[in-house]
């Protein structure tokens, strides 16, 4: 048996699947669909998501049902788009997931009924990632679990997906500089909103992009307070501790820009 981890960062916002609406949302889905390309190429055979707006309160969650199909109505852009979605789901690869992280001492649920209301990020990455409806898996974003329990669930996360034959892409679906127009804008004239959550950003995918780790660990905790990041950055956490964020390996911006104010960008792992 040989199995392989590859490592992506893409944006969930609907918005995406506008392009005509605003250049930023364009580059971003071309460079999700460019993505799409590089798993093909690769021979993915599952890819594994955890979307920061998967969010669960009474511990971690993890989807186990085999077939996941419905339309989701968005609590924000319910106007926007029609999400219908369906998934297949690895369900070696949840029974795993729930195999570690009991074994971590995590509490965890298998998600397992029929009408389950899949969050938008995912529903939105995998529209644009996998046209092919290649095998899925789902980790919720724990409310509770800080940045330190995120990098224990990314490196149980690894585990699980080493147990597998076969190429797993692990795709953090989350934003980067959190500060929305709180007013109704013009979509052709979306930017991100403070100039200076524009410079967080650009440092800190520059860090990303170089593979310097120490500096992206050192500006973490000051990028956070000052870009009010998505989530505190538990994207970046679950990949770490999924094995992303070592010495030798990068996260390569394929896109940057804007989504109602907010960063967004879409990242590939090199290896």
């Amino acid at each position: 048996m040989s199995s392989k981890i590859i490592y992506a960062w893409v944006p969930g916002l609907p918005h995406l699947l506008k392009p005509e609406l605003n250049p930023h949302y364009a580059e971003l889905a071309g460079a999700c669909k460019v993505l799409a390309e590089d798993f093909k190429r690769q021979n993915v055979k599952r890819i594994l998501y955890y979307s920061t707006q998967w969010l669960s309160v009474l511990g971690q969650s993890v989807q186990m049902r085999p077939e996941v199909k419905g339309r989701h109505v968005d609590e924000n852009w319910y106007d926007f788009a029609s999400l219908d979605f369906n998934f297949k789901t690895d369900t070696a690869l949840a029974a795993k997931l729930i195999d570690e992280s009991r074994d971590m001492g995590l509490q965890v649920r298998a998600v397992d009924y029929d009408g389950f209301p899949v969050d938008t990020g995912t529903i939105v990455a995998n529209r644009l990632i996998n046209p092919d409806n290649l095998p899925t898996a789902m980790y919720s974003c724990c409310v509770y679990s800080d940045y330190a329990e995120t990098i224990k669930i990314g490196s149980l996360a690894k585990k699980a997906s080493e147990t597998l034959d076969g190429v797993t892409a692990v795709v953090v679906v989350s934003g980067l500089s959190g500060r929305y127009f709180t007013t109704e804008i013009d979509w052709r004239e979306d930017h991100i909103r403070d100039p200076k959550d524009d410079e967080w950003n650009k440092k800190f995918l520059a860090a990303l992009n170089e593979g310097n780790w120490s500096a992206v660990k050192n500006m973490k905790a000051d990028y956070c307070q000052a870009a009010k990041v998505d989530m505190g950055l538990k994207a970046l956490a679950f990949l770490e501790g999924a094995g992303a964020c070592v010495s030798g390996r990068s996260m390569k911006t394929r896109a940057y820009g804007s989504v109602y104010g907010t960063g967004a960008a879409v990242m590939f792992g090199s290896i």
